[in-house]
């Protein structure tokens, strides 16, 4: 084999240029195995199952190396969008907004279902839960979540709603 066939071989096998495939061989006295090991040592070669293709004429490999550390670190951080809402999905039907009032449960409706009536219905939504917050109605969220700042909202809003409450019937009784 000669020396061209051995810097083409080299060249491909480790992904490096013509350059560093000759400089390689020189070094390592023509020895294809002894210069990949030299290449894999000073971290030349491309690691198993990062190769790619481009049908740009720009090949730049610390480009590509940025790449594929990003697309690591959101595969390792986080999943992709798609989960994400899936299991957001999933979890507004499996956690509930319990409307009561004097104990006794009213409602008992998904997350997903006020979501929904808050998106489409809005006007009607705040209309409502104010009338029902002035009516001693008791927000909370109950499911498979740990879901107490929720409700730790809620209860707030509640003794907010009974404070305005108790100031408007006073005023109504002193008139």
């Amino acid at each position: 084999m000669d020396m061209f066939e051995k810097v083409d071989k080299l060249r491909e096998r480790a992904d490096v240029s013509y350059e560093e495939a000759k400089d390689a061989l020189e070094r390592s006295n023509q020895d294809i195995l002894d210069a990949m090991i030299l290449l894999e040592r000073e971290g030349k070669t491309r690691k198993e199952g990062n190769g790619f293709f481009s049908t740009g004429g720009n090949t730049d490999s610390a480009a590509y190396d940025e790449k594929q550390a990003r697309k690591e670190r959101i595969k390792e951080n986080g999943r992709t969008f798609g989960e994400k809402v899936k299991e957001l999905f999933r979890k507004s039907t499996v956690n509930y907004l319990v409307i009561e009032h004097k104990g006794e449960t009213l409602i008992k409706l998904p997350i997903l279902a006020f979501i929904l009536i808050l998106l489409f219905a809005w006007y009607a939504a705040i209309i409502a839960v104010v009338v029902s917050l002035f009516c001693n109605c008791k927000y909370s969220f109950v499911g498979e979540d740990d879901l107490k700042a929720a409700n730790d909202v809620c209860d707030k809003a509640g003794e907010i709603a009974t404070q305005v409450r108790d100031k408007v019937v006073d005023e109504y009784n002193k008139l």
